[in-house]
């Protein structure tokens, strides 16, 4: 199940920044970006953000000043470190401080199957908003804060708010508490650890992490009503009770 791991890193690999990458380069060119309509976006996705985000805090605004206090740190190297192993697309290397070296890929593939969903759903709906704020990254606006990943153009000219990386993360970390309700607790303190990650790692604000909780939750509530994602459920519930019984 090899190819599994890595046809999840494909499907996921832009939800990284959240901007698809053929918006990124329309927007590199004209300096105009455009805004996704409904029929643009990822038809993964199920629910518009547009609708129940607020506006991103307001550039160099108070509020964002105080936020770029809590970027800048100081973080330990053991954090910064957490950071930049949070930055791959996996929910399976997320999370396996949880629920185990076993839980792989290779082990569970209805589950990697429901996750690759619920990962599309969540880390694409915050697309349209980023487009509409086009709030700048805190290590564009700040020099003083050096991201822990490359620092490229196409992450410069990605937009910040709200985290497509935050919203992915919480986003499995809310199926991951579904279907392994025993460690339910835990899996949320991670999901939210890993988005918390792309403070540490300079590329976000947490106004933008908050966000991103939020388009998590109405992308995998909606997601509830679709039929696929109910079939997948089921398969990924009974594989993981198989290994993580629930408490009695």
């Amino acid at each position: 199940m090899t190819n599994l791991r890595a046809a999840l890193a494909a499907l996921l690999l832009l939800a990284a920044c959240a901007t698809p990458g053929a918006q990124t380069e329309q927007t590199a060119q004209t300096n105009q970006p455009t805004h996704p309509t409904t029929a643009e976006r990822n038809p993964a996705v199920q629910v518009d953000a547009l609708v129940f985000l607020p506006p991103a805090p307001a550039a160099n605004g108070a509020l964002e000043r105080a936020e770029r206090d809590i970027v800048r740190g100081p973080w330990s190297a053991e954090r910064r470190a957490q950071a930049l192993a949070d930055n791959a697309i996996d929910p399976f290397a997320a999370f396996d401080s949880v629920l185990g070296p076993t839980f792989t890929a290779e082990n569970f593939p209805a589950t990697g199957a429901l996750l690759a969903r619920a990962g599309r759903a969540a880390g694409f709906a915050g697309d349209p908003v980023k487009f509409r704020d086009q709030r700048l990254r805190p290590f564009v606006t700040d020099s003083s804060i050096t991201p822990c990943i490359e620092d490229t153009p196409r992450l410069r000219e990605s937009f910040s708010y709200p985290s497509g990386h935050g919203a992915l993360g919480f986003g499995w970390a809310l199926v991951l508490a579904e279907i392994a309700p025993a460690h339910a607790d835990a899996i949320i303190e991670r999901g939210r650890d890993f988005g918390w990650s792309r403070v540490v790692c300079g590329v976000h604000y947490p106004s933008d992490i908050d966000a991103g909780r939020i388009v998590a939750a109405g992308a995998i509530a909606r997601l509830h009503a679709d039929p696929d994602f109910q079939r997948e459920l089921v398969a990924a519930r009974a594989e993981m009770a198989a290994a993580y019984p629930p408490a009695p």
